[in-house]
């Protein structure tokens, strides 16, 4: 049987102002685990792992030139657990080291506002394949990992529009109408690898956030 994962957190933070013309707001962490459990790429659950996270947040906001308001916030985190394959230290899947999302927003008077953000963050580690031995008895090709986590994905970039109307027809029903285009330049982030046959060639899998366009029109009745 499985024991329960302990965690122990420790959180330290500030705040500098609170109104809508600034906000400053910093967060770091320090969180320890033990008897993780883990899957494998078999899906085995293996139990019994270690490991730590450090990091901080930064929060901004602020009324910026031109009646915008501009917000940002930024993350890093060093994170690193057993590896449920070689039972070593090594980063944590989710070990992105440094996240930013800014956005920028402008009322505009009759119900309207737009907004662009654009979010960047580190590559996700990942373990890649070193070598490749074929295996007569199943006639295929079995792969031999490298270093746990000793690879990374390239860095995330994402920018994203959007605009809203908003309306009160009556003063039991509003209305609201918007839109928004996810990934602008089409930006081609890599989800994951995928190898051939004999593992000799590696080619990036493309995320499924592809540009894309959303609208749509809300009837709200109070």
């Amino acid at each position: 049987s499985l024991l329960p994962t302990h965690a122990t957190h420790s959180v330290i933070g500030a705040q500098l102002g609170g109104g809508d013309a600034f906000t400053a707001r910093v967060e770091a962490y320090d969180k320890r685990y033990r008897d993780l459990a883990q899957l494998t790429r078999d899906y085995d659950v293996v139990s019994g792992g270690t490991g730590r996270a450090r990091g901080a947040d930064v929060w901004l906001k602020a009324r910026a030139p031109f009646r915008l308001d501009a917000r940002l916030a930024y993350g890093f985190v060093r994170s690193r657990r057993t590896d449920p394959h070689t039972g070593t230290i090594a980063s944590a899947p989710f070990d992105v080291t440094h996240s930013v999302t800014s956005m920028l927003a402008r009322q505009w008077g009759r119900g309207w506002q737009t907004a662009a953000a654009y979010r960047h963050a580190t590559g996700r580690p990942f373990t890649p394949v070193a070598d490749a031995t074929f295996d007569d008895t199943r006639q295929l090709w079995v792969p031999t990992y490298g270093a746990a986590m000793s690879e990374r994905l390239p860095p995330f970039h994402r920018l994203d529009l959007s605009a809203s109307w908003f309306r009160r027809i009556s003063p039991s029903t509003q209305v609201v109408a918007y839109w928004s285009m996810s990934n602008v330049l089409d930006r081609k982030n890599v989800h994951a690898y995928r190898y051939s046959s004999d593992y000799t060639a590696r080619f990036p899998v493309r995320s499924i956030f592809e540009r894309s366009h959303y609208f749509g029109v809300s009837v709200m009745r109070t």
